[in-house]
């Protein structure tokens, strides 16, 4: 263990040897291209893996992660911004 109480990175916390499954990068999250600016996500509640929803305001840069899930909206191209 590090002086500081915690462990360095890649190593095992139990002083088993750790697997490669868990040296492998994580799956990329899901991106979802939206047409408004503002979107609602609740996570997949179908799924059993539901959150609080939350709405997500895209307008800044034309895409957003959320929270609590790290699903991407990403704003369709050519999809309008505002009330015009």
């Amino acid at each position: 263990m590090a002086a500081n109480g915690y462990h360095p990175a890649n190593t095992p916390v139990n002083g088993a040897p750790m697997s490669s499954a868990s040296t492998q990068p994580a799956a990329a999250f899901e991106t979802v291209t939206v047409s408004t600016a503002s979107v609602a996500c609740d996570g997949d509640v179908a799924k059993g893996l539901g959150h609080p929803r939350v709405f997500l305001d895209l307008t800044a840069e034309g895409k957003i992660v959320c929270p609590y899930c790290s699903r991407t909206y990403v704003l369709a191209e050519g999809a309008k911004v505002g009330h015009h």
